[in-house]
C-alpha cells in the first residue's frame, strides 16, 4: 500500500512568509536590499538580550530547561498570574496549533475573521476539524457576528487583537458585548502579537479578561517589539486546566535555552521597549504622509505595519520592489489581491520603499 497524503493536509495551501534578505540579491541586481515584510523591528532586540543570548550559547551542549521555569516565572510576576498559567512555544505561532491539536479533535470547528493570520485556518484544518470564517466589518473583526456564528460544535475562537494584516483592533465594549452573547464554555483565542504597540485607552488586555475569570488564551510573542523572531519563543496566559492540557501534547524542549535566556533579558529593558515604540509611532507617521502624497489608500494601523492598497495587482509590485531590493508582502492570500502590507522601518527604509514604489507606479 503505497502511502497517500491525506485529503485535509492535501487541501492546505501553505504558509507563505516574507522572503529573507539574502535570498534576492541576484533578484536586486546586487542592490542592499531592506526588507518589510514581516513586521519585524527595525532596530532589533535589546542589547541586553543579545548578551544574555551569546552567553547561553556556552550552555548549548545542554538541553534547556523545557518547561522555561525561569521565564515563566517572570512573566507570571509581570502579569500577575500564577506560573502555573503560562506556557511558552516556539513563537506564538506554535500556540496557535497546539491549541487545535489539544482541543479540537475531529470535526470540532473554530471560528476565525475572513481575513486574517491565516495559521488560524491552516492549523485547524490540520487536525481536521472545521474552519468558519466570518466577514471583517469595516476591516475590524465582527465579534457580535462571530458569536452568533457559534454553534454545539464549536470549541475555539480565533480573534486577532489588533488584526494581522489590517492592523484595526476592537474595543473593550466590543469585547465585553462578545462575551457576553458567546455561548458557555467555549475557548476565546485572543492573539495579541502586537499589544506592546498600542496606546489606546479602549484597547481590551486579554491579560486582564483572563484575571477576570474568562475562558480566554492569550498568545503573546517576543518576535514583533521585542526582536526575536529569529529565535522563535512566544507564550500564552490561560486558565490552569487549559494549559494542563496543552502540555500534555506540547514537544519537550520546544523552546530554547538561547531563546528563553534572550527573552528573559529582554522583558528586563524597558528602555529598548520603550525607544522602539517611539520610533514606531514616527515612522508610522513618515510612511502615512508619503501615502497620501501619493494618494494612495490604506487602512488606518494601531500596530507596526500598513495595509497599502497600490490599486493594480500586489504580486506584480512585488516582485517590481524585489528587483530595486525592497521586500514588502503581497496581501493575495489575505484576499487583498491588490494591497502590500508594510512594515514600518527606519526612515531610510521608508523613504527608500517610496521611491521605489514611485518607480513601479508611474
Amino acid at each position: 500500500m503505497n502511502p497517500r497524503l491525506p485529503d485535509h493536509i492535501a487541501g492546505i495551501a501553505p504558509y507563505v512568509p516574507g522572503r529573507p534578505e539574502e535570498s534576492i540579491g541576484e533578484v536586486a541586481g546586487g542592490a542592499q536590499p531592506i526588507k518589510i515584510a514581516s513586521n519585524e523591528n527595525p532596530l532589533g532586540p535589546s542589547p541586553r538580550a543579545l548578551e544574555a543570548a551569546v552567553n547561553a550559547l556556552h550552555q548549548s551542549h545542554r538541553y534547556p530547561d523545557s518547561s522555561g521555569h525561569l521565564l515563566r516565572e517572570a512573566l507570571a510576576a509581570r502579569h500577575r498570574l500564577p506560573a502555573s498559567q503560562i506556557l511558552l512555544g516556539n513563537g506564538s505561532t506554535e500556540l496557535v496549533e497546539l491549541l487545535a491539536r489539544t482541543f479540537l479533535g475531529r470535526d470540532g470547528w473554530a471560528i476565525m475573521a475572513g481575513q486574517s493570520f491565516v495559521m488560524y485556518r491552516i492549523a485547524v484544518t490540520a487536525v481536521n476539524g472545521r474552519a468558519r470564517e466570518v466577514p471583517l466589518n469595516g476591516m475590524r473583526h465582527d465579534l457580535e457576528a462571530m458569536a452568533a456564528a457559534c454553534g454545539p460544535q464549536t470549541v475555539l475562537v480565533y480573534i486577532a487583537n489588533p488584526n494581522n494584516p489590517t492592523g484595526t483592533y476592537v474595543t473593550a465594549e466590543q469585547i465585553e458585548r462578545y462575551f457576553d452573547r458567546l455561548p458557555a464554555g467555549l475557548i476565546t483565542v485572543l492573539d495579541e502579537a502586537y499589544a506592546e504597540y498600542i496606546d489606546r485607552p479602549d484597547y481590551p488586555s486579554g491579560l486582564d479578561l483572563l484575571r477576570q475569570g474568562k475562558r480566554i488564551v492569550v498568545l503573546r510573542t517576543f518576535s514583533k517589539i521585542y526582536g526575536l523572531a529569529g529565535l522563535r519563543i512566544g507564550y500564552c496566559a490561560a486558565p490552569a486546566d487549559l494549559v494542563e492540557g496543552m502540555e500534555r501534547v506540547r514537544s519537550p524542549f520546544n523552546t530554547s535555552r538561547i531563546a528563553q535566556a534572550a527573552a528573559l533579558a529582554a522583558l528586563e529593558d524597558e528602555e529598548h521597549l520603550e525607544r522602539s515604540r517611539t520610533e514606531n509611532r514616527a515612522g508610522m507617521v513618515r510612511l502615512e504622509e508619503g501615502l497620501r502624497r501619493r494618494k494612495l489608500s490604506f487602512v488606518p494601523s494601531v500596530a507596526n505595519f500598513v495595509l497599502v492598497d497600490v490599486e493594480r495587482d500586489a504580486e506584480e509590485v512585488h516582485q517590481a520592489l524585489l528587483r530595486q531590493g525592497v521586500i514588502a508582502r503581497p496581501m493575495g492570500p489575505y484576499r487583498f489581491p491588490t494591497s502590500l502590507r508594510v512594515t514600518i522601518g527606519t526612515e531610510p527604509q521608508i523613504e527608500l520603499f517610496l521611491r521605489a514604489l514611485d518607480g513601479v507606479l508611474t
